[in-house]
């Protein structure tokens, strides 16, 4: 068959109960018929076990012919879905097999009686990346987000999600991972235009356990149809291949990391993708079972009093250069009254450029007064502080 038309279809084999050999089961089944396809690892969920197939068809159709494999790796045609899926159903012994997501014989079961997914595993990193936004992300659940330092920018893994899209347009490009089961998936959130809060993003997915349900003979037409499928699932639209553009600079990187995008993905491909990106490899690592840095801490959310004040604690932090002046409460006494004295210091000059300067003459009196007397009203504070903390470690000793 040398068709150009293909397309595929989803088969999804429920089973009930745990059942640890259902994707080698199914692997078996669907080669014993030589199909063309992959067939992804086991997903146990709290009542039940999935298996997902991804399978060609000759063409798109309601009832569509599926594609059969020779020795040869030759492409011929093979029997309709739903003759194949009942003689699947009845051999494998599984209680249900959607097609596309459809249930063959009848209503689709009910999720309760399926149960919830396994548990999943989250990791957030980024070359500018800010404690304080995943903290206003995680919102005011309670959460526990471990952060850590690398070279290429701060790592983080919430205990429970966080609403990753609505970290700000500053942090961006970052890296959200996501693992629930043997299913590893990638997400770069990336900057847009400025006035776009959210931005563009992109993203990849990993079956640890995927494989193909037949490997055909390399370079038959099973072999190339097999590629195209693939491509078809997995590969990139142009819209995401463009942000490559965006994010990789030195042109014989874009060029691997577009090749990268188009076709299939192992681990290994994954992390060298990540790497051409700018991000930092081990972060899959981590998600996968490395032990995390000993130089991690921990920010704990919850309730509007406690979020609040974790993100000013992460801004305090994060406070670089003249910002570090906003947040002086932990300072030593020494480092508070000199601060404090070149606060006001700075207050009296700026004080003096405001009513002199025929270039502010614009600002009424009342904004003027306004604003000096909270610069020296933060001055006078901290130099109070300051002093007292002082006499009290004085007195301590």
């Amino acid at each position: 068959m040398d068709s150009t038309e293909f397309n595929y279809l989803n088969l999804e084999f429920i089973f009930m109960g745990d059942k640890p050999d259902a994707a080698a089961l199914i692997r078996t089944a669907l080669a014993d018929r030589r199909l063309l396809g992959f067939i992804g690892g086991a997903v146990e969920r709290e009542h039940s076990t999935e298996v997902m197939a991804e399978v060609a068809t000759v063409s798109e159709a309601r009832d569509a012919v599926l594609y059969r494999i020779d020795a040869k790796g030759k492409l011929r045609e093979g029997s309709r879905v739903t003759k194949l899926v009942h003689e699947l159903k009845n051999s494998t012994g599984a209680d249900y097999v959607l097609v596309d997501g459809d249930e063959i014989d009848g209503p689709n079961p009910d999720e309760e009686l399926l149960g919830d997914y396994g548990t999943s595993s989250e990791l957030l990193h980024g070359p500018k990346l800010k404690g304080s936004e995943l903290v206003l992300a995680a919102g005011f659940e309670t959460n526990e987000i471990t952060v850590w330092e690398h070279g290429a920018g701060l790592m983080a893994m919430p205990k429970e999600p966080v609403y990753a899209p609505s970290i700000g347009r500053s942090n961006r490009p970052y890296l959200s991972l996501d693992r629930t089961g043997n299913v590893i998936t990638a997400t770069i959130e990336a900057k847009g235009p400025r006035l776009e809060p959210f931005g563009s993003s992109m993203s990849m997915t990993v079956d640890l356990e995927r494989t193909v349900i037949l490997e055909p003979e390399a370079g038959s037409p099973a072999a190339v149809r097999l590629e195209e499928l693939d491509h078809l699932l997995h590969g990139w639209d142009e819209t995401e291949l463009e942000l490559i553009e965006q994010l990789v600079e030195d042109p014989a990187h874009r060029a691997e990391a577009q090749q990268l995008a188009r076709g299939s993905r192992d681990l290994k491909d994954l992390k060298r993708l990540l790497t051409l990106l700018g991000f930092d490899a081990r972060s899959v690592d981590y998600l996968t079972g490395r032990p995390l840095p000993e130089e991690r801490r921990v920010i704990t959310t919850g309730g509007p009093y406690k979020t609040i004040k974790s993100a000013l604690a992460e801004q305090e932090r994060e406070a670089t250069g003249l910002d570090r002046l906003l947040y002086r409460h932990n300072w030593n006494p020494k480092a508070l009254i000199g601060s404090s004295a070149a606060v006001l210091a700075s207050g009296a000059a700026v004080h003096l450029v405001l009513a002199k300067s025929e270039r502010f003459a614009w600002l009424p009196k009342p904004a003027r007064q306004l604003l000096m007397l909270a610069w020296y009203a933060d001055g006078a504070f901290y130099l109070g502080k300051g002093i007292v903390d002082a006499l009290k470690a004085k007195r301590s000793r």
